[in-house]
């Protein structure tokens, strides 16, 4: 989740909406009333056409959120049941947060003669603004915990943590010598506690808040110490040798290249802090850790008897 997706959450759930991310667009919902959000820096025609067409049949209201003026081809092509959320729409309605008697943009929004546009000022303190915790949703319930365990650790203490995860989209060159030979590209993670570097998928449900009794970790290392870990990483993952057959003089050898990246040169875009849900089993014959977002075993201890 970009850090604007974020800032457009924090709006809605002020108001209390319920909000899912489903391949990368928002879906709010308060009551009977529903709404889709696209939200993009910088809005371009095919974007909105994207948008526009998986959600042809959507019967809630279509939000365009963008940070930049939209190119006038863009603008006059929009559908009228589009509304458009900018930059000074979204500070304002920052500003109103905890308002309750003041019209909000999400009042407008759901009401049946609101704004088809706003005016487009910078926002240039939206990075700044604090936003919620964003939880990977959990699907492992403590009644699965338990008949997952019992056979193995019998299980009688589970206590559910949130563990940080602080976030990065990476571009990593690969290079043999001074030659750019290939690159690599992905997303992955790195443990706000233990620095485990681990891939990160990049379609998961995510919630803003649990009503379960859970204890929420604070990360141990900065995110710019994370992000020199995951450049480490990426450098060890992705340094090999690759063979190659030479023909030379009607004599056939196999010359090994190393290809490694320069660490100077790994492009990481800092998605920020993210939290995994995980559930910690102590049991009669043992201890347990579980992925709660899938229910993979994390780790497994069985104690000597």
């Amino acid at each position: 989740m970009t850090p604007l997706q974020a800032v457009v959450v924090e709006i809605l759930r002020a108001r209390g909406f319920e909000v899912a991310e489903q391949d990368g667009i928002l879906l709010a919902r308060n009551g009977d009333s529903r709404a889709a959000f696209c939200v993009l820096r910088a809005a371009e025609q095919r974007d909105v056409d994207d948008f526009l067409a998986r959600y042809a049949d959507f019967s809630g209201k279509k939000v365009l959120v963008t940070v930049e003026p939209l190119p006038p081809p863009v603008l006059d092509g929009l559908e009228r049941s589009v509304t458009v959320w900018d930059r000074q729409a979204l500070e304002q309605e920052l500003d109103r947060m905890g308002a309750s008697d003041e019209r909000s943009l999400v009042d407008e929004l759901l009401a049946t003669d609101f704004p088809r546009m706003l005016s487009a000022e910078e926002l240039d303190s939206l990075r700044d603004r604090p936003v919620g915790e964003r939880i990977v949703r959990p699907v492992v319930t403590v009644e699965d915990v338990m008949d997952m365990t019992r056979e193995s650790v019998s299980g009688f203490r589970h206590d559910l943590q949130l563990m940080p995860h602080y976030v990065f989209g990476y571009v990593c060159p690969l290079y043999h010598d001074q030659e750019r030979v290939g690159v690599e590209s992905g997303t992955l993670s790195v443990n706000g506690r233990t620095q485990r570097v681990e891939p990160w998928p990049e379609r998961r449900e995510l919630i803003y808040s649990m009503e379960e009794e859970h204890q929420r970790l604070e990360p141990a290392v900065t995110e710019q110490d994370a992000a020199k870990v995951a450049r480490r990483e990426l450098v060890r993952l992705y340094t090999f040798d690759r063979e190659r057959v030479v023909e030379e003089d009607h004599v056939t050898m196999t010359e090994k290249r190393r290809i490694s990246p320069r660490e100077e040169s790994i492009e990481l875009d800092g998605r920020g802090l993210f939290f995994l849900p995980l559930w910690r089993v102590e049991g009669v014959h043992g201890a347990m850790v579980i992925d709660a977002s899938n229910g993979k075993v994390v780790s497994e201890d069985h104690y000597s008897l």
